[in-house]
């Protein structure tokens, strides 16, 4: 039996050659590829500043809908199209979610919560102090100060582990953005454009 192998192996032009035999994609294995070619765009690339200046859409006849609303993207250039045009038309939700997220995250870590509005406190303690010693007299004083309390304040959140609840709620809503404008059907006037 080695060799029969042996004999096969030296007769092939190539030993460690490998053939791979292409198969047609199936249905499924072109969704599995539209639903991962999700991870590699930027959703926020063709937002704009008037996106957030709109009406928000309401929770439940517009960005939950009913199920009929949710499909898998046949294509990964629809999938795209979907998120962007999502993205661009739920904006308002997306970033309400993000900060329901973060408070969230805050509340499952007390020592964040607390450095978070003690921060807070101290910059709404510092402007008032700022505006009452007139400090715009003395420019160069006044960014000496505002950049020594900003160092103060960066370090003093990292001290309390902030920056771990602003990552979870950051990956969290990444997320809801990315399933929920994937898989979320384009209306038929956005079809159309």
């Amino acid at each position: 039996m080695v060799m029969e192998a042996t004999r096969r192996m030296s007769f092939s032009p190539n030993p460690l050659s490998l053939t791979i035999e292409a198969k047609p994609p199936t249905a499924l294995s072109a969704q599995l590829v539209a639903v991962f070619s999700l991870l590699t765009i930027n959703p926020f690339s063709k937002l704009s500043a008037d996106d957030f200046s709109g009406d928000t859409p309401t929770w439940t006849t517009s960005f939950f809908c009913d199920s009929d609303s949710y499909s898998f993207p046949s294509s990964s250039h629809e999938a795209r199209n979907r998120v962007h045009e999502n993205v661009k038309r739920f904006a308002r939700n997306y970033a309400t979610l993000f900060i329901l997220f973060f408070t969230y995250e805050l509340f499952e870590m007390p020592l964040a919560l607390l450095g978070f509005v003690t921060s807070y406190a101290f910059w709404e303690l510092f402007k008032f102090c700022v505006d009452r010693w007139e400090s715009n007299r003395h420019p160069l004083i006044r960014k000496i100060l505002i950049r020594v309390a900003l160092c103060a304040t960066v370090s003093f959140l990292a001290f309390l582990n902030v920056q771990i609840a602003v990552f979870y709620a950051l990956a969290i809503s990444y997320a809801v953005v990315i399933l929920h404008g994937g898989f979320r059907n384009l209306s038929i006037s956005e079809k159309q454009s």
